[in-house]
């Protein structure tokens, strides 16, 4: 069925843009959800926190996948819609070169010296990271090109191979997890392979779609040139995909420092389950964002205003169910990564803690899609960085200085409180001077 960003009732269509995109999402977090699960449960905390330790690294290099992924995708689906198939190649080809290069070489500084990312002061949680990224960062290209291939299906219409991609990859993953780690025992090398090869997997299926005729888009002479636009317009995904870096990496250290290995796989478990969390509320935004920048564009203020409600209205209804489930069903969703009593006992309070503020996320969330999508760029910038940047990262460390380990799991949710009134403010100010919003 078509949909119509103009004249489809709002909820159908806020439901039909919202649910693909979860299930889009759920497909691309399954690679570390799984890893946890079965290291977790198979292996114990110290493999656990091990691959918590080593997480930054990888997060570090997928964040210039989706620069490069978003950025030429933008570019290659407006060629592609003036019919300029030439462009839209050149982009493909441009932006996949210039990942690699950057990729590869980031791995090989990683490879030949792991302690850039990799400090602290216990060598059995270090020695489990390395473990895991000794296996992994040969394949790079891989696990960076699968993330840069679905967005290049995506720019051309075709979510559903993009979904099928993910899908893929993360089948493979599950499947050699299950036989690496559980009947073969290789522990957190086995994880990392079997990460690897899911994302192998994947872009020989995206690889053998690039040849087939079907597709508008295929490969030309990069046009290096067109890099100056394509990096401007994935910007804002890589700097939140570090900020996601930067706040792991930080706490990781903070607590390798102050408390050890059963935090940090407390802290991996936490990870895990915030990702879950966040997955519905992100999947609104993402249904949200295109209806709300068509209506703005359209200078349609009712229906604007109406999205807007709507979107709050389900974003903090779905928010509450979802901070039900982690308040009150902790110990079910806790003993998922673990079946360590001791671990389980000190994790439950601390998911307590940090997601204690899921509302507020959500409209944060909604917020700064909402500015990204009417162009007011500085709005957005200020509200996709001011949780991470602006108030968690000086949070962690002031807490953590002043109250030790325990202040820092507050630091969270004092940091979503800031950044849910900062949000607030400017919507008002939004709704008082730049826009009519009918009643």
């Amino acid at each position: 069925m078509r949909t119509n960003l103009a004249t489809d009732a709002l909820p159908s269509l806020l439901a039909k843009l919202t649910i693909p995109s979860l299930i889009a999402l759920l497909a691309s977090s399954l690679y570390s959800i799984t890893d946890s699960i079965f290291l977790g449960r198979a292996v114990g905390e110290l493999a656990l926190a091990g691959l918590g330790y080593a997480s930054p690294v990888q997060l570090f290099l997928v964040a210039f996948a989706q620069m490069f992924g978003a950025g030429s995708a933008s570019l290659i689906s407006r060629a592609l819609g003036k019919q300029d198939e030439k462009r839209a190649g050149s982009a493909f080809s441009a932006a996949f070169i210039a990942l690699m290069l950057t990729v590869c070489s980031l791995a090989l500084l990683f490879f030949l010296a792991p302690s850039l990312l990799l400090k602290g002061d216990n060598p059995a949680v270090k020695g489990q990271a390395l473990s895991y990224l000794v296996v992994l960062l040969p394949f790079t290209p891989f696990f960076c090109a699968s993330t840069f291939f679905a967005a290049i299906l995506r720019s051309e219409g075709k979510a559903g191979k993009a979904l099928l991609l993910l899908l893929l990859g993360n089948g493979v993953n599950i499947v050699l997890d299950a036989l690496f780690i559980l009947k073969f025992g290789w522990g957190i090398k086995g994880a990392a392979l079997a990460t690897a090869l899911g994302h192998t997997g994947a872009c020989i299926y995206a690889c053998s779609l690039l040849m087939n005729k079907k597709l508008l888009l295929r490969p030309h002479k990069p046009a290096f040139p067109l890099l100056k636009e394509i990096v401007p317009l994935g910007l804002p995904s890589l700097v939140r995909q570090l900020g996601t870096t930067l706040i792991i990496a930080t706490v990781n250290a903070l607590l390798i420092k102050t408390a050890g290995q059963a935090a940090l796989a407390s802290y991996t478990i936490i990870n895990q389950l915030t990702m879950l969390a966040y997955l519905p509320l992100s999947a609104l935004v993402m249904g949200f964002s295109p209806i709300a920048g068509f209506s703005y564009g359209a200078g349609n203020s009712r229906r604007l205003a109406s999205l807007i409600k709507l979107s709050l209205l389900w974003q903090i209804g779905i928010a509450m169910v979802l901070l039900g489930v982690f308040q009150v069903f902790t110990r079910p969703v806790t003993v998922l990564f673990s079946s360590d009593e001791t671990l389980i006992a000190s994790t439950i309070p601390l998911v307590r803690i940090v997601l204690a503020t899921i509302p507020l996320i959500g409209i944060q969330s909604l917020g700064a899609a909402y500015f990204q999508s009417i162009g007011k760029s500085l709005q957005s910038l200020l509200l996709w960085t001011s949780r991470q940047f602006l108030l968690l990262l000086p949070l962690l460390l002031i807490c953590s200085y002043l109250f030790g380990p325990k202040g820092l799991w507050f630091a969270f949710p004092l940091s979503d409180v800031l950044a849910g009134v900062l949000t607030l403010v400017l919507l008002n100010r939004e709704k008082k001077h730049d826009f009519s919003f009918p009643k």
